[in-house]
């Protein structure tokens, strides 16, 4: 059988680890084949073992949350053997790089082509109808976020080129074990990433869905989508309609006081700000490798903050985000006396493995709106958006009566989403030089790396080679400044 992942046959469903107790599951035997999906029970089942691929440690479990953010300037490995160091080090290969960035998003796009070819022929009461609607709806949302990962880590950002460089691949059918596809561009992938999620829009539910993507999550992505794509009136649009169907359907963003509580926001579960999250629990979770562990000082103490990142976030003492930082005193010299510990995963009791992921915000469609108000000139919407998040993080603080520039928006995501895996991306599309050179960065780092911008080969990562050597389609294809 063909190695390539986006070709497999589409699976027996059976084959996801399923087992969510936070919802009600039919037994992974009863839904055996591609031909089992009959009914909304089954459908249901089928979308939440999508959910539980992105839980993979692999994927939104800890390695797509921390690979933007220690290719960045926000935080790093603690050594060179930590799970972060071939991403934070920056020495990937075709062959020792790791392949999940690649493989899981095509296994979330296969399950959801294999749902969406089946979902329009249901046996369902025109009861059920909505909710048919509804598991579409994330399939095709969850579909284009998939490819939306896969094209922003193996291709250069869209604003480099205009998107002609080559991205990911695009499937939306179910595939056959023969199935040798050559690479899209990044225009072609960001055309069906745009096409999915407003198709996936029209039919998502407006209300609240725990640990499930709604319509203000799916808009968010969207905006974020413009944002990386350089449409900035459309971002916008999109933004904002999040921001006014969010609040009227109940969200909000934390206040000052709950963002630093010990038991509010990083704390809790489901919360109004959070318009989507991968949920944890005690006996579905991605364990000691997932973000939650890697994190902890306590834990594999793999991921730390940088010291350019806390001289960024401590020119204001008062900011709230400063709660979300631990002091850990040591005998170490990494890190004695060191405020460096990110606490955002923290969970809901004493274990932190029990934590959920959150991948959207309601304060990102504050920020993606404020930064396209700034792009497309409008002084007076970029205020009151940004001055949302500023006065959030310290009250006392405002930006009204001045002219927001992007730096100051991009400050604010950098102290915002330090630890949520946008660092690297936000500053690639910005035509930004990332500059790693602050503080205890460890040694091994090449000079190349302490300092690059979106040019630089190892921005993106490479094909990995069981791709290539699976698919001959693929060979005159791998990312430029990789061997092939």
């Amino acid at each position: 059988m063909k190695k390539t992942i986006y070709i497999l046959v589409v699976i027996s469903i059976c084959s996801i680890s399923c087992n969510k107790n936070w919802v009600d599951l039919k037994p992974t035997t009863q839904v055996p084949s591609q031909e089992a999906i009959k009914n909304i029970f089954d459908a249901d089942y089928a979308i939440n073992g999508i959910y539980s691929t992105l839980q993979n440690y692999e994927y939104y479990g800890a390695r797509m949350q921390y690979y933007a953010d220690v290719t960045g300037d926000d935080m790093q490995a603690t050594g060179t053997n930590k799970r972060a160091s071939a991403y934070y080090m920056m020495y990937t290969t075709p062959d020792n790089s790791y392949t999940s960035l690649w493989s899981l998003p095509y296994q979330v796009i296969r399950y959801a082509n294999n749902l969406l070819s089946q979902i329009d022929d249901l046996s369902i009461t025109p009861s059920e109808t909505t909710k048919r609607d509804d598991i579409k709806g994330q399939a095709l949302a969850l579909r284009a976020l998939a490819l939306f990962d896969v094209t922003r880590v193996h291709g250069s950002t869209f604003t480099k080129d205009n998107g002609a460089s080559l991205g990911g691949v695009i499937v939306t059918e179910v595939v056959g074990p023969n199935y040798q596809p050559t690479r899209n561009t990044v225009a072609e992938c960001y055309t069906q990433i745009i096409k999915d999620l407003t198709d996936a829009i029209l039919l998502l539910k407006v209300t609240k869905n725990d640990g499930k993507i709604n319509k203000w999550g799916a808009k968010t992505l969207l905006s974020r989508v413009y944002l990386y794509k350089g449409d900035n009136p459309n971002a916008l649009i999109q933004a904002e309609e999040a921001i006014t169907g969010a609040l009227a359907n109940g969200y909000k963003l934390w206040t000052n006081a709950e963002y630093g509580s010990a038991t509010a926001a990083w704390k809790s579960r489901f919360t109004t700000e959070v318009l989507f999250e991968v949920v944890n629990t005690i006996t579905d979770r991605a364990g000691n490798d997932g973000i939650a562990y890697l994190h902890w000082s306590g834990g594999y103490n793999d991921i730390v903050l940088t010291s350019d990142f806390l001289t960024l976030l401590e020119e204001d003492p008062l900011d709230v985000r400063n709660k979300i930082t631990a002091l850990i005193t040591s005998s170490s010299s990494f890190n004695k006396t060191r405020k460096i510990y990110l606490l955002k995963y923290t969970g809901a009791d004493t274990d932190v493995r029990n934590a959920n992921i959150p991948v959207l915000r309601l304060s990102e469609a504050y920020l993606n709106a404020a930064e396209a108000s700034v792009k497309t000139g409008d002084n007076t919407k970029a205020t009151t958006y940004l001055n949302a998040i500023v006065q959030r993080a310290n009250p006392a603080k405002t930006v009204v009566g001045t002219t927001v520039t992007l730096n100051m928006v991009t400050k604010e995501r950098r102290k915002e989403f330090v630890g949520e895996g946008q660092r690297q991306f936000d500053a690639l599309r910005n035509n930004e030089t990332i500059k790693r050179i602050g503080g205890w960065h460890i040694s091994g780092l090449l000079p190349e790396v302490t300092s690059y911008n979106r040019d630089y080969f190892h921005a993106i990562l490479p094909i990995p080679r069981y791709e290539i050597d699976a698919n001959p389609n693929l060979k005159n294809q791998q990312n430029p400044g990789y061997s092939k």
